[in-house]
């Protein structure tokens, strides 16, 4: 294998790849990614064998071929080369001269063989979605998902696509069993491949990496799907993942909770206060307390071992008196992730899930579970 190619262009691409491969993998052939010649240029690929990334870049193909190579030094080799056009030739043993007319690298690579293949997923079209609606269900959700939960479920987004003349709704849930935060929205088109409703769990990790792919432009996603994997696809890049199997816990039954005290408060002043009064909250808990009293809130820490924090500020509330605590990151979680001025905390009693919604956004919802102080 031989080619040129821009700096700039292989660099986009290797750098895509660096949040799928899989650095502490027991196979150590997934800490690299595979270039592949392919028509009028290459094709770079890397998978932890759950989500695979694939980007074609232009170069010039000199000799066919395809090499794996260690993601991590090709890109800090790239990264640090000042030469805008690079030749990149496979040598004997799978060596590999990487160059730029004036530095030289050599690196130990593997054979294509080694490397392993990107399931062959049937692409069924289902639908294209604008960059920026997505981009907002991701913000939205994904904070909620669960971190190596043992409920594999958790670790994941639900992703709901339903028909609804004349386009689709779409749904997406993120929960941890701690919190959970739901979002939907209607799309109006007339080009979708969806006639049924349509309900799958996607990785977190997928899920992080489509978010850096919508953050990269403007251009619409495409998304398909096949019995066990989901497909993004934007120009020249497509996103690979196996679903998660299972059922997803049953979040209409929470949303449906009874709630009959509206507290509103500037979404900013919120944050602030949370901030700074769980300075002294224990750090295993984040535990902060609120007392909800008329058109005033009192929030306050405690930490036998550190000290205590106290702050009030004006709220809109006409309601009886509350106290009620919660694990101050995950209020700031779900504040952080809503662009309204204003937000409404909605609560029944001190052991009841907390509902919070920003001002004028009605599709979007967050449930906190109080904890006990």
């Amino acid at each position: 294998m031989k080619i040129q190619v821009k700096r700039d262009e292989i660099l986009k691409g290797i750098q895509r790849a660096q949040g799928v491969v899989e650095r502490k993998s027991t196979m150590p052939v997934l800490s690299n990614l595979l270039i592949e010649t392919g028509g009028e240029g290459i094709d770079i690929i890397a998978t932890d064998l759950e989500i695979g990334i694939k980007d074609r870049c232009a170069a010039k193909v000199i000799e066919s071929g395809a090499v794996a190579v260690s993601a991590r030094k090709v890109f800090e080799i790239l990264r640090e080369i000042i030469g805008e056009d690079i030749l990149i030739e496979k040598e004997k043993n799978n060596w590999v001269k990487i160059t730029d007319g004036n530095s030289e690298f050599r690196i130990m690579g593997l054979g294509k063989e080694e490397f392993p293949s990107l399931p062959e997923a049937k692409e069924t079209s289902l639908l294209t979605i604008e960059a920026s609606l997505l981009s907002e269900m991701l913000k939205k959700t994904i904070y909620a998902s669960g971190e190596s939960d043992t409920r594999y479920v958790l670790n994941g987004l639900l992703f709901a696509a339903k028909p609804q003349p004349p386009g689709i709704s779409l749904t997406m849930v993120g929960t941890d069993g701690h919190r959970l935060a739901i979002i939907n929205k209607s799309i109006e088109t007339n080009e979708t491949g969806l006639q049924e409703d349509k309900n799958v769990i996607i990785p977190k990790k997928t899920a992080v990496e489509l978010k850096k792919l919508i953050e990269e432009g403007d251009s619409a996603i495409s998304v398909g799907l096949d019995k066990n994997h989901i497909i993004f696809k934007r120009e020249n890049t497509i996103i690979l993942s196996r679903l998660i199997e299972g059922n997803y816990p049953n979040y209409e039954q929470v949303l449906s909770a009874t709630h009959d005290k509206k507290v509103s408060i500037g979404r900013e002043i919120f944050i602030g206060a949370l901030r700074r009064v769980s300075i002294l909250s224990k750090e295993k808990t984040n535990a902060v307390k609120l007392d909800i009293e008329k058109d005033r809130i009192i929030l306050s820490s405690n930490n036998p071992d550190i000290g205590e924090a106290k702050e009030e500020t004006k709220i809109s509330y006409k309601g009886e008196a509350l106290s009620i605590g919660f694990n101050a990151r995950y209020l700031l979680d779900a504040l952080s992730a809503m662009d309204g001025e204003n937000v409404t905390l909605n609560l029944y009693d001190p052991l009841s899930p907390a509902f919070l919604t920003e001002e004028g956004e009605t599709g979007y919802k967050c449930v906190v579970m109080p904890m006990r102080i």
